[in-house]
Protein backbone atom coordinates (compact mmCIF):
# COMPACT_ATOMS: atom_id res chain seq x y z
CA UNK A 1 0.00 0.00 0.00
CA UNK A 2 1.48 3.39 -1.06
CA UNK A 3 1.82 5.94 1.87
CA UNK A 4 0.16 9.33 1.24
CA UNK A 5 3.47 10.87 3.16
CA UNK A 6 5.76 9.56 0.11
CA UNK A 7 3.52 11.64 -2.39
CA UNK A 8 5.05 14.68 -1.75
CA UNK A 9 4.10 17.95 -4.06
CA UNK A 10 6.73 20.60 -4.75
CA UNK A 11 5.66 24.40 -4.89
CA UNK A 12 7.01 27.58 -3.54
CA UNK A 13 8.63 27.00 -0.16
CA UNK A 14 7.12 30.11 1.07
CA UNK A 15 3.49 28.52 1.28
CA UNK A 16 4.95 26.79 4.68
CA UNK A 17 5.52 30.00 6.23
CA UNK A 18 1.15 30.77 5.58
CA UNK A 19 -1.94 29.61 7.40
CA UNK A 20 -3.41 26.15 6.57
CA UNK A 21 -5.87 27.67 4.79
CA UNK A 22 -3.66 29.67 2.66
CA UNK A 23 -1.82 27.30 1.86
CA UNK A 24 -4.36 25.29 0.56
CA UNK A 25 -5.72 28.11 -1.96
CA UNK A 26 -2.24 28.01 -4.01
CA UNK A 27 -1.25 24.54 -4.06
CA UNK A 28 -3.35 22.28 -6.23
CA UNK A 29 -3.61 19.35 -5.81
CA UNK A 30 -3.79 20.00 -2.12
CA UNK A 31 -1.34 18.28 0.31
CA UNK A 32 -1.85 16.17 2.77
CA UNK A 33 -0.41 18.66 5.52
CA UNK A 34 -2.50 22.00 3.93
CA UNK A 35 -5.09 20.93 6.78
CA UNK A 36 -4.62 19.64 10.29
CA UNK A 37 -4.86 16.53 10.69
CA UNK A 38 -3.64 15.09 7.48
CA UNK A 39 -6.65 17.38 6.00
CA UNK A 40 -9.04 14.80 7.36
CA UNK A 41 -11.97 16.56 8.30
CA UNK A 42 -13.90 14.20 10.75
CA UNK A 43 -10.98 13.48 12.77
CA UNK A 44 -10.50 17.87 13.06
CA UNK A 45 -14.51 17.57 13.95
CA UNK A 46 -13.45 14.62 16.42
CA UNK A 47 -10.61 16.06 18.04
CA UNK A 48 -12.69 19.64 18.66
CA UNK A 49 -15.29 17.47 20.31
CA UNK A 50 -12.60 16.06 23.06
CA UNK A 51 -10.79 19.36 23.67
CA UNK A 52 -14.27 20.76 24.70
CA UNK A 53 -15.88 18.34 26.32
CA UNK A 54 -12.65 17.14 28.20
CA UNK A 55 -12.02 20.30 28.93
CA UNK A 56 -8.81 20.09 27.75
CA UNK A 57 -6.05 22.51 29.36
CA UNK A 58 -2.88 21.69 27.87
CA UNK A 59 -1.85 20.05 24.33
CA UNK A 60 1.57 18.01 23.74
CA UNK A 61 2.22 16.72 20.33
CA UNK A 62 4.73 14.90 18.56
CA UNK A 63 6.41 15.48 15.22
CA UNK A 64 5.53 18.48 14.29
CA UNK A 65 6.56 18.20 11.02
CA UNK A 66 5.11 21.52 9.35
CA UNK A 67 2.99 22.52 11.90
CA UNK A 68 -0.25 22.24 10.53
CA UNK A 69 -1.97 20.42 13.24
CA UNK A 70 0.30 22.65 16.11
CA UNK A 71 -1.37 25.30 14.61
CA UNK A 72 -4.93 24.25 15.01
CA UNK A 73 -3.91 23.23 18.83
CA UNK A 74 -2.52 26.40 19.04
CA UNK A 75 -5.98 28.19 18.29
CA UNK A 76 -7.64 26.83 21.91
CA UNK A 77 -5.46 29.12 23.37
CA UNK A 78 -4.11 26.36 26.15
CA UNK A 79 -0.06 26.13 25.90
CA UNK A 80 1.19 23.53 23.41
CA UNK A 81 4.15 21.87 23.80
CA UNK A 82 5.53 19.74 20.28
CA UNK A 83 8.80 17.87 19.82
CA UNK A 84 10.36 17.81 16.21
CA UNK A 85 13.25 16.07 15.75
CA UNK A 86 14.01 17.28 12.19
CA UNK A 87 15.82 20.77 12.55
CA UNK A 88 14.27 21.40 8.32
CA UNK A 89 11.07 20.86 9.44
CA UNK A 90 11.26 22.21 12.84
CA UNK A 91 12.66 25.92 10.99
CA UNK A 92 9.58 25.68 8.73
CA UNK A 93 6.88 25.01 11.50
CA UNK A 94 8.50 27.55 14.01
CA UNK A 95 7.96 30.64 10.77
CA UNK A 96 4.05 29.04 10.70
CA UNK A 97 3.59 29.13 14.31
CA UNK A 98 5.76 32.62 14.99
CA UNK A 99 2.40 34.17 16.00
CA UNK A 100 1.28 31.79 18.54
CA UNK A 101 2.82 32.42 21.85
CA UNK A 102 1.82 29.24 24.00
CA UNK A 103 3.43 26.85 21.68
CA UNK A 104 6.78 25.89 22.64
CA UNK A 105 8.19 23.80 20.10
CA UNK A 106 11.16 21.87 20.65
CA UNK A 107 13.71 20.26 18.11
CA UNK A 108 14.69 17.15 19.71
CA UNK A 109 13.46 13.31 19.74
CA UNK A 110 10.12 12.96 20.92
CA UNK A 111 10.92 10.86 24.23
CA UNK A 112 13.77 13.28 25.26
CA UNK A 113 10.83 15.93 24.88
CA UNK A 114 8.37 13.87 26.73
CA UNK A 115 10.46 12.74 29.67
CA UNK A 116 11.39 16.53 30.12
CA UNK A 117 7.97 17.27 30.45
CA UNK A 118 7.30 14.76 32.89
CA UNK A 119 10.36 16.05 35.34
CA UNK A 120 8.99 20.10 34.59
CA UNK A 121 6.79 21.30 37.36
CA UNK A 122 3.79 21.93 35.58
CA UNK A 123 0.68 20.44 36.63
CA UNK A 124 0.12 17.31 35.19
CA UNK A 125 -3.52 16.25 36.51
CA UNK A 126 -4.98 18.76 34.25
CA UNK A 127 -6.95 17.03 31.09
CA UNK A 128 -3.69 16.86 28.74
CA UNK A 129 -4.31 15.79 25.04
CA UNK A 130 -1.81 14.11 23.42
CA UNK A 131 -1.44 13.66 19.38
CA UNK A 132 1.13 11.23 18.95
CA UNK A 133 2.77 11.29 14.84
CA UNK A 134 6.40 11.08 15.52
CA UNK A 135 6.69 8.04 13.97
CA UNK A 136 8.63 7.58 10.80
CA UNK A 137 10.22 4.44 8.25
CA UNK A 138 12.65 2.94 10.97
CA UNK A 139 11.94 5.38 14.01
CA UNK A 140 9.38 4.32 15.91
CA UNK A 141 8.93 5.70 19.16
CA UNK A 142 5.35 5.16 20.29
CA UNK A 143 5.37 2.54 22.61
CA UNK A 144 7.84 4.82 24.81
CA UNK A 145 5.65 7.76 24.31
CA UNK A 146 2.44 6.13 25.78
CA UNK A 147 4.47 4.76 28.48
CA UNK A 148 5.68 8.46 29.82
CA UNK A 149 2.22 9.99 28.39
CA UNK A 150 -0.48 7.28 30.63
CA UNK A 151 2.53 6.95 33.60
CA UNK A 152 2.67 11.10 34.51
CA UNK A 153 -0.36 12.53 32.98
CA UNK A 154 -3.20 11.56 35.18
CA UNK A 155 -5.95 12.57 32.62
CA UNK A 156 -4.07 11.90 29.37
CA UNK A 157 -6.04 11.49 26.39
CA UNK A 158 -3.90 10.12 23.93
CA UNK A 159 -4.84 10.16 20.05
CA UNK A 160 -2.01 8.53 17.69
CA UNK A 161 -2.14 8.97 13.78
CA UNK A 162 -1.19 6.54 11.28
CA UNK A 163 -3.46 3.77 13.31
CA UNK A 164 -4.84 0.73 12.21
CA UNK A 165 -8.57 0.47 12.99
CA UNK A 166 -8.69 -3.27 12.66
CA UNK A 167 -12.39 -3.94 11.34
CA UNK A 168 -12.16 -0.75 8.74
CA UNK A 169 -9.10 -1.52 6.24
CA UNK A 170 -10.31 2.05 4.36
CA UNK A 171 -8.36 3.63 6.75
CA UNK A 172 -4.23 3.28 5.81
CA UNK A 173 -1.91 2.80 8.83
CA UNK A 174 1.75 2.16 9.54
CA UNK A 175 3.72 -1.14 8.78
CA UNK A 176 7.45 -1.07 9.01
CA UNK A 177 7.42 -4.58 9.84
CA UNK A 178 7.41 -7.39 12.41
CA UNK A 179 6.80 -5.35 15.83
CA UNK A 180 6.76 -2.21 14.02
CA UNK A 181 3.22 -2.15 12.92
CA UNK A 182 1.16 0.61 14.58
CA UNK A 183 -1.96 -1.82 15.86
CA UNK A 184 -3.58 -2.65 18.81
CA UNK A 185 -0.86 -5.48 19.77
CA UNK A 186 1.71 -3.01 19.54
CA UNK A 187 -0.14 -0.37 21.68
CA UNK A 188 -1.20 -2.74 24.32
CA UNK A 189 2.61 -3.72 24.38
CA UNK A 190 3.27 -0.76 26.61
CA UNK A 191 3.30 -0.44 30.06
CA UNK A 192 0.66 1.22 30.36
CA UNK A 193 -2.36 0.99 32.77
CA UNK A 194 -5.47 -0.87 31.16
CA UNK A 195 -6.72 1.20 28.58
CA UNK A 196 -10.26 2.27 27.50
CA UNK A 197 -9.89 1.91 23.88
CA UNK A 198 -11.96 4.05 20.81
CA UNK A 199 -11.68 4.13 17.47
CA UNK A 200 -13.34 6.49 14.78
CA UNK A 201 -17.23 5.54 14.60
CA UNK A 202 -17.15 7.03 10.94
CA UNK A 203 -16.55 4.68 7.83
CA UNK A 204 -13.46 5.29 6.13
CA UNK A 205 -15.18 6.23 2.71
CA UNK A 206 -16.98 8.84 4.50
CA UNK A 207 -13.22 10.66 5.60
CA UNK A 208 -11.76 12.93 3.52
CA UNK A 209 -8.05 13.96 3.38
CA UNK A 210 -5.82 11.47 3.28
CA UNK A 211 -7.85 8.92 5.49
CA UNK A 212 -5.43 7.72 7.88
CA UNK A 213 -6.33 5.26 10.77
CA UNK A 214 -6.50 6.67 14.21
CA UNK A 215 -7.29 5.42 18.15
CA UNK A 216 -7.83 7.47 21.20
CA UNK A 217 -7.03 5.98 24.30
CA UNK A 218 -7.36 7.30 28.17
CA UNK A 219 -6.47 5.42 31.29
CA UNK A 220 -8.81 7.77 33.57
CA UNK A 221 -12.38 6.56 34.37
CA UNK A 222 -13.79 10.02 34.40
CA UNK A 223 -12.02 10.89 30.79
CA UNK A 224 -13.34 7.48 29.35
CA UNK A 225 -17.00 8.38 30.70
CA UNK A 226 -16.76 11.80 28.42
CA UNK A 227 -15.68 9.97 25.41
CA UNK A 228 -18.00 7.13 25.96
CA UNK A 229 -20.59 10.05 24.96
CA UNK A 230 -18.74 11.69 21.79
CA UNK A 231 -20.70 10.35 19.24
CA UNK A 232 -17.61 10.40 16.72
CA UNK A 233 -16.14 7.76 18.42
CA UNK A 234 -16.77 3.72 19.20
CA UNK A 235 -15.68 1.84 22.27
CA UNK A 236 -13.02 -0.72 21.30
CA UNK A 237 -14.37 -4.41 22.75
CA UNK A 238 -11.71 -7.13 22.50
Amino acid sequence: MTDEREQKPTFNPALWRMGAAVTSNYARPEPWWARPMNSQSVRTELARQIIAQCRIARFVETGAFLGTTTEFFAKFGAPVVTAEVDPNNASHARQRLRQWKNVDLRVSDSVAVLRSLAAEPIDRSVPTFFYLDAHWNDYLPLREEAEIAFGHFARAVVMIDDFEVPDDPGYSFDDYGPGKRLDLQYLLSARTPPLSIYFPSTPSHQESGARRGSVVATANADIATVLDRISLLRRWQA
